[in-house]
């Protein structure tokens, strides 16, 4: 078993894995990332056709680490965020008041993987492990042990980055709160008539919201993404159905936005559940991104909040060098990231409840909120910063 020594190790090439592990590079750590899959094909790739909703903050840190610039060319920014609650008469229309930012972006997972990829294999301080399962880890006051097949990995910190049902959690054994929803979640990529002009589109009905992300456009096609909550039944029978039907389906529910529908290019289900963990860190062993937590997409914050932890990670290995993994290191990582990723938790949970509610009262209620909201600026300005992270 051959032995060697290193800054850090990062378990998961994710986004958020990958992210972490180019921001921590970019400071001189000598990083390891590990995964256990093998680098995706080509082939394999084209069919994960999911895309990432980018905030402005996690954009402008992207921008910090020189990465904006080369993806920038593949997103598609958001200027504006229409929310109907059941019909186009109960809405609530969102839209960024400062010049030169957006609400957001929109970029393929696929096309944000290869260029993070691309990017880390710049960095000479960086080893990257793919196809290779961690066996054991263990603690030391100073030092942490991982385990491969062939290699003991001595590290002053592991970050885990390997996704809601982390083995590494299994190992350094923290717990989680975990909520299962009943709802699963079907993405649709399809090309379609209309431009949406960059705006984006959050429809609640009682099954689950239906939101409509537009993506960045070649050969004069408009392509979007369509990430829909419903029961896992229904789903299943739209998976399955010929695309000309799905077409039609989706002309029927949505085409007063996006007009005909051209082309389906794929179909996928997702389950949908939320957790977070007891704790973001254990003996020189921190969470990140799903690992620590996970909330349901209904506001499209779950990567961000990801972000948010690899923002809060940099900053404080800037400050803290030589006691990178120390107590104060982790618990400092834990003080800043723990809170927001707890509020959110709760928020996009309450928030999936209330529009699942029925009852004439209670849509009452609920659409004189809605008209109230859309007619106070300054409370739709708060909700568009907190979500643009800034």
């Amino acid at each position: 078993m051959k032995e060697f020594e290193t800054d850090i190790v990062v378990v998961g090439s994710g986004l958020v894995g990958l992210l972490a592990a180019h921001s921590l590079s970019s400071l001189n750590y000598k990083v390891v990332l590990i995964d256990k899959k093998k680098l995706l094909t080509t082939a394999q790739s084209l069919k994960d056709t999911r895309t990432v909703a980018v905030s402005e903050g996690s954009k402008c840190f992207l921008e910090s680490l020189s990465l904006w610039g080369s993806l920038k060319p593949y997103s598609e920014p958001i200027k504006t965020i229409k929310v109907y609650d059941r019909s186009p008469n109960n809405k609530i229309l969102f839209y960024n008041q400062t010049k030169k930012q957006n609400l957001g972006y929109v970029i393929e997972n696929k096309i944000f993987s290869q260029i993070l990829i691309k990017k880390l294999k710049k960095f000479k301080n960086i080893k990257v492990l793919f196809g290779n399962e961690i066996k054991k880890i263990e603690f030391g006051e100073k030092k942490s042990k991982t385990y491969l097949k062939k290699h003991k990995i001595k590290s002053k910190l592991i970050i885990a980055a390997d996704g809601k049902n982390s083995d590494i959690k299994k190992m350094a054994g923290n717990k989680d709160y975990r909520k299962t929803y009943k709802e699963s979640a079907l993405v649709l990529n399809f090309v379609h008539k209309k431009n949406l002009s960059n705006t984006a589109y959050e429809v609640f009905y009682n099954t689950g919201p239906l939101a409509i992300l537009p993506m960045r456009s070649f050969n004069n096609n408009y392509v979007s993404t369509v990430i829909w909550s419903n029961k896992l039944s229904f789903l299943k029978k739209l998976e399955e159905a010929n695309n000309k039907f799905v077409a039609g389906f989706l002309e029927e529910r949505i085409g007063q936005i996006v007009g005909s529908v051209i082309k389906i290019n794929s179909k996928q289900i997702f389950s949908l559940s939320a957790h977070i963990n007891d704790s973001f860190i254990n003996k020189r062993l921190i969470y990140v991104g799903d690992s620590a937590h996970s909330i349901h997409p209904i506001a499209g914050q779950g990567w961000n909040l990801g972000v948010n932890d690899v923002k809060n990670l940099y900053k404080i290995s800037q400050k803290i060098n030589s006691n990178i993994g120390s107590e104060p290191y982790c618990k400092l990582y834990n003080d800043l990231s723990y809170g927001k990723a707890f509020q959110l938790y709760q928020i996009t949970d309450k928030l999936n409840l209330h529009f699942k509610k029925n009852g004439n009262m209670y849509r009452f209620l609920s659409s004189v909120g809605f008209g109230f909201i859309d007619n106070k600026n300054s409370i739709k300005n708060k909700l568009s910063k907190y979500a643009m992270g800034i």
